[in-house]
């Protein structure tokens, strides 16, 4: 009879744990901040940057806006900085915040624990003339004491710069190869290339700023007829030679 109660008491201790240890269970390890899952099946090349509030986390969803399919997701620490690529396509933006992470299903909990905003209207990621790839940065703050969240979306450009690299010197030339560079600094090359890409006007052609736009970029600007650079009688002959390759890099231009 002793043995029974002890066994009954042992068993009303168990049930007891047990009960504690089911919610702590229940609850999601902590969500490293990042691309969650790209539904899509397409490459993800163009840039969302989000800024966010410190004090909350964020939960992100890219929605088809035709469709409504679930196509992207991803973890935004609040406060740190954030950037993320993305596929082509128009996507309604939706968030959800909160400060303790409880899995997609529960997300930062129930009830007022998760907030949730959207933006007022789908942004799309798309190619904006050559080798140039549009995306945005969205910037979430939050309204007075009490209030929501609201927010500010400005574009954001990748450009492809294309430089070239040592010429192979016909046979017979006895002369080292050599480089050939790109003038000025990679970002003032960028907003140039955006600037001739989208058709943004220039300088007026023959001017001294037009000809040192021209010595920016060494491919010349599309928008205006090829012509002498000048600079062949300064710097001399130079022997015959095939350029090897060319090399393609990106930078954010925009």
């Amino acid at each position: 009879m002793t043995f029974r109660c002890a066994e009954k008491g042992a068993g009303r201790l168990l049930a007891v744990l047990l009960a504690c240890l089911v919610p702590l269970a229940l609850m999601a390890a902590p969500q490293r901040a990042g691309l969650m899952w790209n539904r899509t099946g397409l490459p993800a090349v163009f840039p969302l940057q989000v800024r966010t509030p410190a004090g909350a986390d964020y939960y992100l969803t890219l929605s088809d806006a035709e469709t409504g399919a679930a196509s992207l997701a991803a973890y935004i620490v609040g406060g740190k900085f954030f950037k993320v690529l993305v596929p082509p396509g128009r996507y309604v933006l939706r968030f959800a915040s909160g400060k303790r992470w409880q899995g997609e299903e529960r997300l930062f909990g129930p009830g007022a624990q998760t907030r949730r905003f959207e933006l007022p209207y789908p942004l799309e990621f798309a190619i904006r003339g050559a080798g140039i790839k549009g995306g945005h940065v969205v910037t979430l703050s939050r309204e007075p004491p009490g209030g929501g969240l609201q927010a500010a979306v400005k574009a954001q450009y990748i450009c492809q710069i294309a430089s070239l690299e040592a010429p192979e010197l016909l046979p017979g030339r006895a002369q080292p190869l050599r480089q050939f560079h790109l003038g000025g600094d990679a970002r003032s090359r960028g907003i140039l290339h955006l600037q001739w890409r989208l058709q943004l006007g220039g300088p007026r052609a023959g001017t001294p700023l037009e000809q040192w736009q021209r010595s920016l970029f060494l491919l010349g600007n599309p928008l205006l007829p090829p012509r002498a650079s000048g600079l062949e009688s300064r710097v001399g002959q130079r022997p015959p030679a095939r350029f090897r390759s060319y090399s393609v890099r990106s930078l954010f231009c925009g």
